[in-house]
């Protein structure tokens, strides 16, 4: 290869790795600085002037042989081309300077309510509403992902939105959450009737679950099959206890926020076939009362443990249902 032909190969690539760089530069999100912000600013000829300083509320820094100087509102690349520009009046030698965000406290949301670590959190950039819950720890054992509220700060300050985080990680869905914003706040609701929650992990398994509590022989959760029918459900959790109601037996089902119960007499189902069949949804619960024993014939503390969220669902409804649905 020739000189001249290796010289113009090699400015070709030089030329391709240029336009890649820059290419990949497109649409980058450059940070732009704001108030609280704590910024390390590095002169390089001139190190003695080196300064660590916070961003004030007027979006100022005070550098010593400055003063007070612009940093809100800048990029980090323009707030470095100003101080050079502005510090040559006074030291021609100083040609470059470095400047690094050591602490991203402009961009802040609030966590509070049923989190490990509530209060505020800071971001370089704010990220989805699970990633910042993450953050915060995690919600405790009172904790109710399903009902996270979320108080607009900044120019919408005061208006509120709702999120259901579980069902959005259940589906793999958390794209489709309301996007977090600078200034918002992020409040976790305690469970209905502060009953503990079952595990995240607990949770999204069950959403393929249905529920038998009561007077039956294997309470608890239950697979989903799909095309299974009341009869078949019982039939999976063992039966019907000896002192099992089931003229008064209850199915809860619920879509989304909203829920329902429908009183169903199972001896009669049994026995007729009526009403007509019902085929079983993922979430579903039923509850067998037992003879003379109360809706439950069990302490609040043992379905609690058998049957973990579902007595959630139940206990929402004893509570906001006026209106039952009977199936007769």
């Amino acid at each position: 290869m020739s000189r001249s032909i290796a010289l113009r190969f090699g400015l070709t690539m030089a030329a391709c790795a240029l336009a890649l760089a820059i290419g990949g530069s497109v649409g980058a999100k450059e940070y732009v600085i704001g108030p609280d912000d704590v910024l390390d600013v590095r002169f390089w000829q001139k190190p003695q002037f080196n300064a660590t300083v916070r961003v004030d509320a007027d979006g100022k820094i005070a550098l010593d042989i400055l003063g007070q100087t612009v940093a809100g509102g800048k990029t980090i690349e323009e707030l470095q081309n100003d101080i050079v520009r502005l510090i040559s009046r006074f030291d021609k030698d100083i040609s470059q300077v470095v400047v690094r965000v050591v602490a991203y406290n402009y961009n802040y949301v609030y966590v509070s309510g049923q989190a490990v670590n509530p209060g505020k959190k800071t971001f370089e950039e704010i990220p989805d509403l699970w990633t910042i819950i993450s953050e915060a720890g995690g919600i405790n054992d009172l904790g109710d992902l399903s009902r996270v509220t979320i108080i607009r700060g900044g120019a919408d300050a005061g208006k509120i939105e709702y999120a259901n985080v579980s069902e959005a990680l259940a589906t793999g869905q958390l794209d489709k959450l309301p996007k977090i914003r600078r200034e918002d706040t992020i409040e976790i609701p305690k469970s209905p009737a502060s009953i503990p929650q079952a595990s995240l992990a607990q949770s999204a398994a069950e959403k393929n679950f249905v529920y038998v509590i009561g007077a039956v022989n294997r309470p608890g959760p239950i697979e989903f099959q799909e095309n299974s029918d009341i009869l078949d459900v019982l039939a999976l959790a063992g039966g019907p206890a000896a002192n099992a109601d089931l003229k008064k037996s209850k199915l809860i089902t619920r879509d989304g926020y909203y829920a329902q119960t429908l009183h169903v007499n199972l001896e009669e189902y049994s026995k007729n076939g009526r009403p007509a069949r019902y085929i079983v949804r993922k979430e579903d619960t039923f509850v067998i009362p037992a003879k003379g024993g109360g809706l439950f014939g069990g302490s609040l503390g043992t379905i609690a443990t058998f049957a973990g969220t579902a007595t959630t669902i139940i206990l929402l409804i004893d509570r906001l249902s006026s209106n039952n649905n009977r199936v007769r």
